[in-house]
């Protein structure tokens, strides 16, 4: 893992995107589609430049959303839209199909629900049974058709991605969950993409609102979010983040900064992510997007370190 101040004059930073997984009426309980509207428009005026969705969010509902907004935004004002395929809810199971006819007829919907003539990124949502050469493919006649300007995938391990590599068809992007609680991806996946050119587009970097910084030791889920099932989100796990989240709040406050600027800025720090994905289910939290990206110190990112790994150490000797 490669990290260095975000202020270095060498850094080109991508604006931090809203991420319409947030506001898609699923695995986070229910949310008013007005609500969701305003967390948009908010974003887009605080300086967010792209918007990333998914078929299964809501079952084509954040999509509807996004396409709503943007609908009277001029072309060349409009944000860049990033969605996904290749992953749906069926009776209530998730199900991943990378065939090449699942491929064309996600597309070809998202184009209908989103509004648009053409998809910015287009990225296949989770590994398929399929064999990658057939998604890929796929993806290669969509980008040839004009239908999409680039192709990506989420959720790849390092050997994934060499299989997609070795198909010749081009790979602009990998979205995989990155965050201080879950750095994974840090130290694998992120080295490959440095290597091949790649960019990483961090999702969950608050890992699912721990990192927020308005938690307390009283928090709980209502129906239907997911997170109350949870380990990370319970018991002594969420107990002991939670006092790792007030070190960092004393952190981030002797620069008057917020917890989420120093989650957000310590993942820019790493070479090769080229963006952060954050959620927004209000205005209010649209609003706060365009703040998020703030330059970090080597003494701040040094400091999260120690505090992360003092927390993953008593959690592991546990």
């Amino acid at each position: 893992m490669i990290k260095r101040p975000l202020g270095s004059s060498d850094m080109n930073i991508t604006a931090v995107g809203v991420g319409a997984f947030a506001i898609g009426g699923w695995m986070w309980g229910g949310q008013d589609d007005d609500a969701s509207e305003a967390a948009i428009r908010a974003a887009l005026d605080a300086g967010v430049n792209w918007i990333d969705t998914a078929p299964i969010y809501g079952e084509g509902k954040a999509s509807n959303v996004v396409g709503r907004v943007i609908k009277n935004i001029p072309a060349a004002q409009r944000p860049l839209i990033f969605t996904k395929f290749g992953h749906h809810l069926v009776d209530g199971a998730r199900i991943t199909d990378g065939s090449a006819a699942q491929v064309v007829r996600d597309c070809d919907e998202e184009l209908v629900r989103l509004g648009v003539e053409r998809i910015d990124l287009f990225q296949l949502h989770w590994p398929a049974p399929q064999a990658v050469a057939e998604t890929a493919a796929a993806c290669g006649g969509l980008l040839k058709a004009g239908k999409i300007r680039a192709i990506g995938v989420s959720n790849f391990s390092s050997s994934q991605l060499d299989d997609w590599h070795a198909t010749g068809v081009p790979l602009h992007s990998v979205q995989n969950g990155f965050s201080l609680v879950k750095p994974e991806p840090g130290a694998e996946v992120l080295p490959w993409c440095v290597d091949h050119n790649v960019g990483l587009l961090a999702y969950s970097p608050l890992f699912r609102g721990l990192l927020s910084g308005t938690w307390t030791s009283d928090k709980t889920f209502p129906p239907g979010d997911h997170r109350g099932e949870r380990d990370d989100f319970r018991g002594p796990n969420l107990a002991r983040w939670l006092q790792a989240v007030d070190e960092l709040r004393t952190l981030a406050e002797e620069d008057d900064l917020t917890v989420p600027q120093l989650a957000v800025g310590w993942l820019l720090c790493h070479e090769g992510v080229a963006g952060i994905i954050v959620g927004a289910r209000t205005a209010a939290q649209g609003a706060e997007l365009g703040d998020l990206p703030m330059p970090l110190k080597q003494a701040q990112i040094d400091a999260v370190d120690v505090i992360v790994a003092r927390c993953r150490n008593d959690l592991a000797a546990r």
